[in-house]
């Protein structure tokens, strides 16, 4: 076993901006680490703990340890090996012994080295700014980077480690938490129970089969349906819905629904206060 010691380092004034970059539909950013070249990371608010790619942990000759199976959105079966890089630089924030373990990350549709998640986003604050396309970092005790005046401010509950709202209404369903995932290329992802009450189904008119990719596998995704969704005040129209049709990995759990960040993109900003508990949305005027 490896202990997970991911440790933060913030410049003097405590947070940073940086620019988004592709691949569109994400939260990612560009890094830089051992190696010599410039590795693509994605913050995602949605994984726990962290992750890298196996190829690129291979090439860095990583310090290792045991390996397992982890569980993925629509997989039981995700084969890791843990794994720590000594350093990643984000702007002027620098993280030390990133506990990250080694996935094949090429095996998604995602095109990305390395995956923040919840072991390096519960220690900052985060501020997703889709109209400027950047991305803020803030030290936890300066919190969540001001948005503008009229930002909707919301609590954050938690779904096991993964940030949550509660009394979403996905058209006349309540959901009693959804996750806000920003790994996630989606509008909103449900489970087969509140598909079924919706009436996503494969036969119905505007319906569509495609294929859906995540960690460890992907799967034939249930994708179409268009309904209204309430996020705390904030009311969206014509939300894009979809529901895997596999009976395994997280999101065939029964309750679940899936914030992804295409609905996210709607808004001019988001910002994710993990210490305080606090989502503030920013709408588009």
């Amino acid at each position: 076993m490896v202990e997970d010691c991911t440790t933060l380092l913030f410049p003097s004034q405590g947070r940073i901006s940086v620019p988004l970059c592709p691949p569109d539909g994400l939260v990612c950013s560009m890094a830089a680490g051992p190696g010599g070249h410039a590795l693509k990371v994605m913050f995602d608010t949605g994984t726990d703990p962290s992750a890298i790619d196996l190829r690129l942990a291979r090439r860095l000759a990583l310090p290792v340890g045991g390996s397992g199976r982890g569980v993925g959105a629509v997989s039981d079966e995700v084969p890791f090996t843990e794994a720590v890089l000594p350093w990643l630089r984000i702007g002027n924030l620098t993280i030390r012994n990133l506990f990250a373990p080694a996935l094949d990350l090429r095996s998604t549709s995602f095109d990305v080295d390395i995956v923040l998640g919840y072991n390096v986003l519960r220690q900052l604050a985060l501020r997703i700014d889709y109209r400027r396309r950047e991305i803020g970092l803030a030290h936890p005790d300066l919190g969540a980077l001001a948005l503008g005046p009229y930002a909707q401010q919301l609590p954050l509950g938690f779904f096991e480690q993964f940030p949550a709202l509660a009394d979403v209404v996905i058209a006349d369903q309540h959901v009693a938490q959804a996750t806000i995932d920003t790994g996630s290329n989606a509008e909103l992802t449900v489970g087969p129970d509140l598909a079924a009450r919706l009436g996503l189904h494969g036969d119905r008119a505007g319906t569509r089969i495609e294929r859906g990719a995540g960690f460890g596998g992907g799967g034939a995704v249930l994708r179409g349906e268009h309904r209204r969704v309430c996020v705390g005040p904030l009311v969206l129209a014509d939300v894009e819905i979809d529901a895997p049709r596999a009976d395994r990995g997280d999101l065939s759990r029964a309750g679940r629904a899936n914030i992804g960040n295409r609905l996210l993109a709607r808004f001019a900003a988001v910002a994710l206060d993990y210490e305080r508990r606090l989502l503030l949305i920013e709408p588009v005027r």
